[in-house]
């Protein structure tokens, strides 16, 4: 059983206040497409897009999963959504909720590889560097956070919590 705890890890102001700094930051690369990894970067990816807003940036969404109903990932990594994905020649920007162990990102950007696109860059909203069990590093990070299950803004536990407008940790009771 699990409860949110006391206080978000991070607030409403804080992410907006961030993310307004990473869109200043990715807008100097003048990417072609955002990929974004579904579920959990979709509200992340939508604040962000609109923050970047330059007309010809298209969007596209692909679906990887580790965790499935668990809050540990697994070493297996489903990714769905590449059929039919256009990024020969073009500057990639590969948006996802959070890079933990690694192994999800490394594949995605492996998988995406195989495209040929122009360059591929990494964005996470959180990074928990501690966790890591492959060597990957995002190009751009929102925020470092500690070695914590986090839910809300996009992230879940078992499908709920996503709809929250902060961060907050998921603390076993």
């Amino acid at each position: 059983m699990y409860k949110l705890s006391n206080a978000p890890l991070l607030n409403a102001p804080q992410i907006d206040k961030r993310l307004e700094s990473l869109a200043q930051e990715l807008k100097a690369c003048d990417f072609d497409i955002i990929l974004s990894a579904l579920t959990g970067s979709y509200i992340f990816t939508a604040d962000l897009s609109r923050r970047i807003a330059t007309p010809k940036l298209r969007i596209a969404f692909i679906k990887a999963s580790s965790y499935g109903e668990s809050d540990q990932p697994n070493a297996n990594v489903h990714i769905s959504g590449l059929e039919g994905l256009d990024i020969k020649g073009k500057r990639v920007l590969l948006i996802d909720d959070i890079l933990d162990t690694g192994n999800t990102m490394y594949t995605l950007v492996k998988a995406l590889a195989d495209y040929s696109p122009a360059s591929i860059k990494t964005c996470v909203l959180l990074n928990k560097e501690s966790r890591r069990t492959v060597d990957y590093h995002a190009d751009f990070v929102g925020f470092e956070i500690e070695n914590k299950f986090v839910v809300g803004y996009g992230l879940d536990y078992a499908n709920d919590y996503r709809t929250l407008p902060e961060i907050w940790t998921l603390e076993e009771v």
